[in-house]
């Protein structure tokens, strides 16, 4: 089963998301911020990443997915902001994007779509 980590702050999207897809067969790991989601990365293989980039703590959810990328490069990756858009270049390769709001089933479909492990 392929694991994700969904990293997001704002608990109901966290927990809504979560639910969704653990209802779509995913094993799912989540937190709130980037300094736990590298504890998390550094104790487990995940094969999937989904996070906002507006984060508590220092890092941001886009240094969080460099880090992903660095330590999984072929994880799918799925960055998230209400408030940013970021350049193509500010993503790790293959990693996609999502303005919010989006729909879950977006998120599912985009992550299912993504030929990983």
């Amino acid at each position: 089963m392929r694991k994700v980590l969904v990293v997001e702050d704002e608990v109901l999207i966290r927990l809504t998301l979560v639910d969704a897809l653990h209802e779509a067969g995913f094993d799912v790991l989540d937190t709130g911020s980037a300094e736990h989601a590298i504890e998390i990365i550094n104790a487990q293989t995940i094969h999937l990443l989904f996070t906002d980039i507006q984060l508590p703590g220092k890092l941001t959810g886009l240094d969080l997915a460099h880090r992903v990328f660095e330590r999984f490069p072929d994880a799918g990756i799925i960055v998230a902001s209400g408030r940013i858009q970021p350049m193509s270049t500010d993503l790790p390769p293959a990693a996609k994007f999502f303005s919010k709001p989006f729909g879950f089933d977006e998120i599912i479909a985009c992550f299912k779509g993504m030929n990983r492990p």
